[in-house]
């Protein structure tokens, strides 16, 4: 009897709307009507703005592309390759020769050789591979060297680029710690043709070595 009540109700003729329920129905759909036709007029001058605009900026774009020097065949020139090469190149080349331990000197001096090029080479086989490794062999001393990398320089002479490193110098010789010195360090470098362990050519052709301070 439940379902049957419930399904004579369902089927029950509602009460039409009185007047006054019309009236706030239709000021309903007038004003939502309104909403619209406003929002439309506020839409179609954006739009037509963002079209022109649109236009503007596509009639008057420029397409900028930096494409690097073509490097000669097997060889960079000096002036095609970033400062930041020289500098990173010449700082593992002073890493190599200037911080060490006696056990790890002459690794690191036979790894410093092949960065080297023509006169420079036989300069350092007899200075740094002869003489300075058998005082640091001996003596059995250690030297560590700290870059101040606020005063990194570089200078660009023809084929020629000159980078100057300057920093503390401190040793340490049989066990006894020597007071600090300022040193600064000019590796000059040249490019040779390309190779698989050297990308760029960058070897050293000279190094001089100032003691600021004493």
């Amino acid at each position: 009897m439940g379902k049957v009540a419930e399904i004579l109700r369902a089927s029950e003729l509602r009460a039409p709307l009185s007047d006054n329920d019309t009236i706030r129905l239709w000021e309903s759909h007038q004003e939502q009507a309104t909403l619209w036709r406003s929002l439309t007029l506020i839409q179609v001058p954006i739009t037509l703005i963002s079209l022109v605009l649109a236009l503007v900026l596509w009639s008057t774009r420029s397409v900028t592309l930096n494409v690097p020097a073509k490097p000669l065949p097997g060889i960079y020139a000096a002036q095609d390759i970033p400062d930041s090469e020289f500098i990173d190149f010449s700082t593992d080349y002073i890493n190599l020769i200037a911080t060490y331990q006696p056990a790890v000197a002459r690794r690191q001096f036979e790894e410093a050789r092949r960065m080297l090029w023509s006169q420079m080479i036989q300069a350092f086989d007899s200075d740094m591979m002869g003489t300075e490794l058998r005082a640091i062999e001996n003596t059995k001393r250690t030297q560590i060297y700290f870059v101040d990398p606020t005063k990194v320089g570089i200078k660009r002479e023809g084929r020629n680029v000159t980078v100057s490193l300057l920093g503390d110098r401190y040793k340490i010789i049989a066990g006894k710690e020597m007071p600090a010195v300022k040193t600064e360090f000019v590796i000059t470098m040249n490019t040779i043709p390309k190779n698989k362990f050297n990308p760029y050519g960058i070897v050293v052709t000279n190094v001089a070595l100032k003691n600021v301070e004493k």
